[in-house]
C-alpha cells in the first residue's frame, strides 16, 4: 500500500518521540513514523540492564507525560536527589507512549523495521517491498544525533581469541565468574559499570580502570527541579555565567566551574580533555575513587592473554580476567556543521538546549506549530549538538545562549518554557515570590553576565 501523511519522521529515539507528542498538542496534522528498529525508543532498546539516567527522570522523557514519580532516592549513590529512571523504564514509557498515546490518537502511523529512502520510497527491512509516500507538509529527520552504544559499536581494538571481552549488558551475568575485571572507558558508561559492581560488593582491588582520556563531569546537586532545591540551581546558574563572562582562557572556565563546585573530576592530579556531560554526584565520585588500579596509556589496541597493548605501552594483567568495552562514544559522530533545525522542506531534529534532547525536540515542535517568521525560527534554534571536549561545549552551550535570549523574548515560547515540565526551572523560576531577596539577587547575577558570557565564550573557542 502506499501511504499519504503531513510529516513523515525518520526514526522513532526520544528526540522524534518528544516532537511528535508536542505537534499532536498544538496542531491536527498527521504523522507517519518510520524506523529501522522493531520497537520505539531508539539507543534505549540496546541498553545495559543497570544503566540509568544521570540527571532526574523530570527531564527526560516528553512534555505531555511525566517520567517517575518525582520522589527522592533514600538508598544507594544517588541518596537526597530526585530519582533516576532505568533503562527499562524509559523503555516501558516509550513503549507505552506509542501503544496509549499515540496509535490511539489514529494521527500516527507507525512502520517499525522500514528504511526511508531520498525518492519517496519506503520499504520494509524484512520482506524489501517497497511503498511509495507522499509528505504534504515536511520530511523530519530525527537521526542527525545517533547514539552510540556499547551493545552495537565496534570495538576499536583487537581482541585476541580465548578473551573474554564483552559490552556491559552481560556484566550482571558473568561479574560472579571473574576473580578480576578491567573496564575499558572512562565516560559515563564506564562509571556506571564501575559504580555497579561497587554497590555489588565486588572488591576495589580486583578492578582495573582503563581511561584513554580523563573527563570532566557535572555535579547533579545542581540538577534538581524542584522548588527546595531551587537556590542551588540558580547558584549554578549565576556562577556558571560569572565565570563565563571573565574567563581568560579555557583553562579558566574549567577552573572556575571545578572550584564553583558545578564540575567535578576523578584525580585533581589528572588534566580533564573530555566533557561529555555525565552528571555524577559527589558521592558516586568518592565511590568511583576507590578504585586504584588506573591506566592511562591512551586507547586500547588490542588484548591477549597477556595484558593489554596501549597507545603508549604495554599492561600486564590476571589471566582470569573480564574485560568491558565502555568504550563506545555515547556522543555518537562529532559533527561540527550541523544543517539548520528549519531547511525548506524539512526539519532536522537536533539539541538546540545543550544536552536536552527531549526538550529540543518538543520546543522545535512548538516552534514549527506556531512561529511562521524564518528568520525568527532560526534565531531560535542556533544548534547546540553533543559535545566531545570543552572548547565543543563552549560553542554549544554559547550557540544555546543565543537561543535562550530569543526564546524569553518571544511571549508565546516564553510561556511554553514556563508550562514545559522538561524545561525543569522556568515555571519554578517564574513563581519566585517577590519577597525571595536572596533568589532575586541570584537571577540578577545571572542576567547581569548573560551577555558578555555567551560572547566570550565564543572568543574563547575561537582562540583555542
Amino acid at each position: 500500500m502506499d501511504y499519504e501523511t503531513d510529516y513523515l519522521v525518520i526514526g522513532s529515539g526520544a528526540t522524534a518521540l518528544a516532537f511528535v507528542d508536542k505537534m499532536l498538542t498544538e496542531t491536527s496534522a498527521t504523522f507517519l513514523m518510520v524506523d529501522r528498529r522493531s520497537k520505539v525508543g531508539g539507543h534505549w532498546n540496546d541498553a545495559y540492564p543497570f544503566v540509568r539516567l544521570h540527571q532526574p527522570s523530570g527531564f527526560y522523557g516528553v512534555a505531555s507525560r511525566p517520567l517517575g514519580r518525582h520522589r527522592l532516592d533514600e538508598t544507594g549513590f544517588n541518596t537526597g536527589f530526585f530519582e533516576l529512571a532505568t533503562g527499562v523504564e524509559v523503555l516501558n514509557y516509550f513503549h507505552s507512549l506509542m501503544d496509549e498515546v499515540f496509535i490511539p490518537s489514529k494521527r500516527v502511523q507507525y512502520l517499525p523495521l522500514c528504511d526511508y529512502t531520498d525518492n519517496g520510497t519506503i520499504v520494509s527491512l524484512m520482506s524489501g517491498e517497497e511503498h511509495k509516500v507522499t509528505v504534504n507538509k515536511k520530511v523530519v529527520n530525527a537521526t542527525l544525533m545517533t547514539t552510540e552504544v556499547p551493545m552495537t559499536h565496534t570495538p576499536r581494538f583487537e581482541v585476541a581469541e580465548g578473551v573474554k571481552c564483552v559490552p556491559p549488558n552481560h556484566l550482571c551475568r558473568l561479574a560472579p565468574q571473574y576473580k578480576h575485571i578491567t573496564v575499558l572507558g572512562g565516560g559515563k558508561t564506564g562509571i556506571d559499570t564501575i559504580t555497579w559492581l561497587l554497590a555489588n560488593d565486588y572488591p576495589a582491588d580486583n578492578i582495573t580502570w582503563v581511561i584513554a582520556r580523563d573527563s570532566w563531569f557535572y555535579n547533579r546537586r545542581n540538577f534538581q527541579p524542584d522548588e527546595a532545591f531551587l537556590g542551588q540551581a540558580l547558584e549554578f546558574f549565576a556562577s556558571q555565567t560569572e565565570t563565563f563572562a571573565t574567563a581568560k582562557t579555557i583553562e579558566d572556565v574549567c577552573l572556575g566551574m571545578e572550584s564553583a563546585g558545578n564540575w567535578l573530576r576523578l584525580d585533581k592530579n589528572e588534566w580533564p580533555t573530555m566533557f561529555h556531560a555525565a552528571i555524577i554526584t559527589e558521592t558516586e565520585l568518592e565511590q568511583i575513587q576507590r578504585i586504584t588500579n588506573v591506566v592511562r596509556l591512551g586507547h586500547v589496541e588490542a588484548i591477549n592473554a597477556n595484558g593489554m597493548q596501549l597507545t603508549r605501552g604495554e599492561v600486564s594483567c590476571e589471566p582470569d580476567t573480564l574485560y568491558i568495552d565502555c568504550t563506545a562514544s555515547g556522543v555518537g559522530k562529532n559533527r561540527e556543521v550541523l544543517p539548520p533545525v528549519f531547511q525548506e522542506d524539512r526539519i532536522n531534529l537536533q539539541p538546540i538546549s545543550v544536552w536536552q534532547a527531549c526538550f529540543s525536540g518538543a520546543l522545535i515542535a512548538f516552534i514549527e506549530a506556531n512561529i511562521e517568521d524564518e528568520a525568527l525560527r532560526q534565531a531560535m534554534t542556533h544548534s547546540s549538538p553533543y559535545t566531545d571536549t570543552v572548547r565543543d561545549f563552549l560553542t554549544s552551550q554559547a550557540n544555546m545562549m543565543m537561543n535562550i535570549a530569543h526564546w524569553k523574548a518571544h511571549p508565546e515560547v516564553a510561556r511554553f518554557l514556563e508550562e514545559c515540565r522538561l524545561d525543569g526551572f522556568a515555571g519554578l523560576i517564574a513563581n519566585i515570590s517577590p519577597d525571595d531577596v536572596a533568589k532575586h539577587n541570584q537571577l540578577q547575577r545571572f542576567e547581569q553576565n548573560f551577555e558578555g558570557a555567551a560572547k566570550n565564550l565564543f572568543n574563547l573557542a575561537a582562540a583555542a
